[in-house]
Order: C-alpha cells, then structure tokens, then sequence
C-alpha cells in the first residue's frame, strides 16, 4: 500500500491538496491548527484574469483557469454545494494610458475572451469610461474550505491540533508544508502580506458585477451584502483588523456610493507572498521527504489546483517541476525576504 502523505496546513492550500489526493485516490492525513489571521477565512477568492493597469494576462492564465474550473466543479459535486461562480470585473478607465491599454486590449485576438464591449445602465450612471473583464470566478473560499473540512473529518482524515506541525526528525514520513504565512517556522522564505476587508450591507448599490476602484467591491451571494477590501500591509505587527485600515475602506467606498450602508464583518489574514510573485512549490530544501506548498499570495484560488496535481505527480512519479516554482532558487539568496525587495 501506498505510505500516507500528511499535509500540514487546512487553510484553501492544504484543502485543495488534500481533494486532489482523495481525487487521485493518495492516501492522506491533513492537519490542521487554527490560528488568528488565516488568509482563507478573509479571502475574496477572485480569479481575475487579465490584471493590472495595462490589462496584461494574469501568469499562465489559459492554463490554470480551465484547471480550477473542473477541480472546482468536480469537489462541488462531492460536497453537495456550489461555491465557485462565473464573475465579470469592471475597470473604470480613467486614467488615459489605461484606457489606450484597455483598447489595444480589444484589438488583440489573443483576449478577446477576457475583454468586452459590454455595458449596463447601472455603470453608464457614473459617467466615466469603463470596461468589462470576463473569463474570471470567485470562490466562496470560507464556505469551501469550511466545507471540504467536514467533508474530510466525517471520512477522518483530519486531525485538528493545539500546536503547530513540526517536521519529522526521520526520513520514512512523507509531508508536505501548506502553512501560509502565520507559521514562520516552517516558511521562512516566506513574506507575511495581511490584508484587511469588510463586509458590509449595501441595499442601493444594485451592481452584481465585481467593481475595482481604490478597493474591490464584490457582491456576495445574499443579497445586498459585499466584501470590500484590500490592502496591503507586509511584515504586519500584529495579524488582526485595525481601525485605520477600515476607516481607509470606508472612505473609497464613499467615493462611489452614497446609501445606506452598515458594516458587518471586520477581517485580516496573512498572505504568503514571494518577492517575484512566484510560488514555493517542490521539494523541502535538505529534507529528502519533505515538500513545500505555499507562497500563492493572493492568487491561490486560481494558482492551487494546477500545483497541487503537478506536486503529487512529482512525488508520486518523479515528474520534473518548472523552474519558476522551485523553492531552491531562493534558498541561498541572503537579501531574499526584505521588505524593500516585496
């Protein structure tokens, strides 16, 4: 029989992991240690496919997207629910080299799936420019991730702990990292990123698509009821909410909407980040048994899926890793992890 691979770490890494060895029938154990600022449970779980102010193509999107789609869908149908969604982005093209960008987008074949002409009377009421990003998904990532945990618990195959993993003095355990960011010990390549959001009523504002200004405002599925977030606060001193994160969302929220409005949820969580904005994924470094599954910043959603099935099939069948992802590039690297270099 097969050894067991414990995976340690039950946030949206450690769960994607541990569906795709249930999927692929590996055997697993996933542990978990609930900690404050856990990145899953204040995650927008947006998969946006064309980013940035030029409207350049998100890393290997044509690749991972379809990928999330049918990991997604498949686990949907195991857990009886549905929490990933199709989504259209609307960027305001105010500046004027975003919208030159925006239309040298619209001539381009190669995103024409990612890019429409589409408008709405909602969005035509602001009287500015805009335009719309299709092709993306959210992903309810609390409601999975609480989802696949009950899941895996009435199969047991988790066992939650009161302290953190801790590697394996021996070689005969096979493991792999999928701590995030809280757990430094494991991580220590690894750049803690919080980011802050709110959940808030807002029963005038009638837009269902995601809208990108100064902050996100992405409609939730009940109704009247957005997450509104994020910034970026690396190396943060402490991983809760602060007042001045909120007051600096309320304030961009103001600017384009003037209802009622009432704040029900105030939430943090770490980030992984990387200073290329490339995944730690592939082998622990020194340890023969060992592997790391982290550093997917704010694009697990889209990136985790895709990695976790090229992980197990490394382990599984010594298949061979792109260089892009392999945690060894920055192991000797002694300026690796500044926040000057983020």
């Amino acid at each position: 029989m097969d050894r067991e691979i414990i995976i340690a770490g039950h946030g949206l890494a450690g769960c994607v992991l541990a569906m795709t060895c249930y999927r692929r029938k590996i055997p697993f154990r996933l542990i978990g240690h609930a900690q404050t600022g856990e990145a899953s449970m204040a995650s927008s779980g947006l998969i946006a496919p064309i980013t940035g102010r030029r409207y350049v193509k998100a890393w290997r999107v044509d690749e991972f997207v379809p990928k999330a789609l049918d990991f997604y869908r498949w686990s949907e149908s195991l857990l009886g629910s549905t929490y990933f969604f199709p989504i259209e982005i609307v960027r305001f093209l105010t500046h004027p080299e975003s919208k030159k960008a925006w239309y040298r987008r619209l001539d381009d074949p190669e995103y024409h799936q990612y890019i429409s002409i589409k408008h709405y009377p909602e969005l035509d009421a602001f009287e500015k420019p805009y335009g719309i990003l299709t092709g993306g998904y959210r992903l309810d990532t609390p409601g999975w991730v609480n989802a696949v945990r009950r899941f895996l618990e009435e199969k047991k195959l988790v066992e939650r702990t009161e302290s953190p993993f801790t590697i394996p003095a021996t070689n005969d355990q096979r493991w792999i990292s999928a701590t995030g960011a809280i757990d430094s010990a494991l991580m220590p390549k690894i750049i803690p990123n919080k980011g802050e959001a709110l959940i808030v009523s807002m029963p005038e504002w009638r837009i269902r698509q995601v809208v990108k200004e100064e902050v996100y405002i992405v409609p939730l599925t009940q109704d009247s009821t957005y997450w509104i977030g994020s910034d970026y606060a690396p190396w943060p001193d402490h991983p809760g909410p602060t007042d001045a994160s909120k007051e600096r969302m309320l304030s961009s929220i103001r600017k384009v909407y003037n209802g009622p409005l009432e704040v029900l949820d105030h939430i943090a969580g770490i980030r992984p980040t990387v200073n290329d904005r490339r995944p730690l994924i592939g082998r622990y470094p020194g340890k023969e048994q060992g592997f790391i599954f982290n550093g997917m910043g704010t694009k697990g959603t889209s990136l985790a899926p895709f990695w976790a099935d090229e992980l197990l099939s490394m382990i599984e069948q010594g298949k061979t890793l792109s260089e892009e992802v392999d945690p060894g590039r920055w192991i000797h690297r002694p300026d690796f992890g500044k926040p000057e270099n983020l």
